[in-house]
């Protein structure tokens, strides 16, 4: 009788201690799919909700150093149509088939990588062939003709922004939304094991807040 007793000590015992084991198992394996979730900070100065005044004041480029790989060749697909700027060379287009919007990216050193003239490319920005990176993007949200994020606010989590780079279209699906304080300053939460789009840009009828939207890849395919 009392080895039975005993022996069922000793199966309760193990039991608790598998538990433990896989309560253990359970909380690592959240722990690090959180690790993966991280952010950078950016530097970033975009105009309010006021119509930004268009100039050819170079100096404002947020930065002059460039560490991603920069193909100067660009995707010419007759479905990808361009706003075509001719003191532009354009390394890639931006497309987001909700707002209506088709819009060429400079490179970063490019001197009209410019919030003041075109979508900026913002430093450390990776492009979309680079495995887990991370393009950022930002424009003006106001009334002039720079203004390319203007509809950026119709956006919602799931819709589909599209990045044509060296003849691949890298397609992205909004995954979140959120704003942050106007301060000079943009924290991008994202996934680093995954490559992602940053679109920043300045919240609508707000004069304080930036709005930030990740997107995850979700797929690419060849374009001619």
């Amino acid at each position: 009788m009392q080895q039975k007793i005993r022996r069922n000590k000793i199966i309760i015992v193990f039991m608790f201690i598998l538990c433990f084991i896989g309560l253990g198992l359970l909380s690592y394996n959240y722990v690090l799919s959180k690790i993966h979730l991280t952010f950078e900070t950016v530097n970033l100065k975009l105009y309010g909700n006021n119509e930004p005044q268009e100039i050819d004041d170079d100096s404002t480029i947020l930065s002059t150093e460039d560490t991603t790989n920069e193909n100067q060749s660009s995707n010419t697909s007759s479905n990808n149509k361009i706003n075509n700027n001719s003191n532009n060379k354009y390394v890639g287009y931006l497309e987001i088939p909700k707002i209506n919007l088709n819009q060429g990216l400079v490179a970063l050193k490019d001197k009209n990588n410019n919030v003041n003239k075109n979508i900026q490319t913002i430093y450390p920005s990776d492009w979309p062939n680079v495995e887990n990176g991370n393009l950022i993007l930002a424009s003006h949200s106001g009334n002039s003709s720079i203004s390319y994020f203007k509809n950026l606010y119709q956006l919602t989590e799931g819709d589909t922004v599209n990045v044509y780079y060296t003849d691949v279209k890298y397609t992205y699906k909004i995954v979140n939304i959120y704003d942050v304080p106007k301060n000079g300053k943009v924290a991008i939460y994202r996934d680093t094991s995954t490559t992602c789009i940053t679109l920043i840009t300045c919240t609508k009828n707000s004069d304080t807040l930036q709005t930030v939207y990740i997107g995850n890849l979700e797929s690419k395919e060849v374009v001619s």
